[in-house]
């Protein structure tokens, strides 16, 4: 027995409405998980298997996708590095509520996805705290959607979001979309993060391990780096 905490705010439904669309359009079976995101592991709810709320996002889904399982989630209001871990510890712990109701091969696709706030796809603070989100592995997959200022753009832009999670599908696209392409040129690197220099992913993985900067000078740092990309 698990307990649920209240309603999910519309931004997260249309998050996982997005998401339940994108994979019925691939005739994908979708069921929603509702028990992985309470506050208790499976089994016999008790005060020993169940996390404090302070332990735990205020709000959480979770969803099943084919094979894959995923909890979604809100990233906070404000770009600050301090809220931005906050809110990915909780998550973590909600994941590992999840795990304990999956099998060990589920636990292999488990998936946390987290919703930017609005207007937070083109700023450079979110990019970085959203690179640190993802480069996280502990527990589960991490995947965050950035969104953009103005609603008419959330299709465009959840588009490439999902370019970049298990429900992509290049390869039912017509051939004569796709222009020959020189095998020297697809570098893992380039396929992995389009756009994103290696030594820049790098940089930004030891800013955010450097506990001798305050969370204010880690943000500007980042900035800094990103807005330097590919120079010589």
């Amino acid at each position: 027995m698990t307990e649920e905490r209240a309603g999910i705010s519309p931004a997260l439904e249309d998050f996982a409405e997005r998401l339940r669309t994108a994979a019925r359009h691939l005739n994908l079976a979708v069921t929603d998980r509702s028990e992985l995101a309470g506050t208790s592991f499976s089994g016999e709810s008790s005060a020993s298997t169940t996390l404090s709320p302070s332990d735990l996002p205020s709000e959480s889904h979770a969803i099943k996708v084919d094979r894959f399982t995923i909890v979604l989630g809100l990233l906070p209001e404000i770009a600050a590095l301090e809220a931005v871990r906050e809110t990915l510890r909780r998550y973590r712990n909600q994941c590992v509520v999840a795990r304990s109701y999956l099998s060990a091969n589920e636990t292999l696709d488990l998936q946390l996805m987290l919703l930017g706030p609005r207007a937070s796809e083109r700023q450079d603070s979110w990019r970085a705290l959203a690179l640190m989100v993802e480069r996280d592995d502990r527990v589960a997959r991490k995947l965050a959607w950035l969104r953009p200022e103005d609603p008419l753009r959330d299709e465009e832009s959840f588009a490439e979001f999902l370019k970049r999670t298990f429900l992509a599908r290049p390869w039912v696209r017509d051939a004569s979309e796709f222009e020959d392409a020189a095998l020297d040129e697809l570098s893992a690197g380039s396929i992995a993060q389009p756009g994103l220099p290696r030594t820049t992913a790098e940089e930004w993985e030891r800013i955010a391990l450097d506990e001798s900067k305050s969370p204010d000078q880690i943000v500007s740092a980042l900035i800094k780096v990103w807005e330097r990309r590919g120079q010589a």
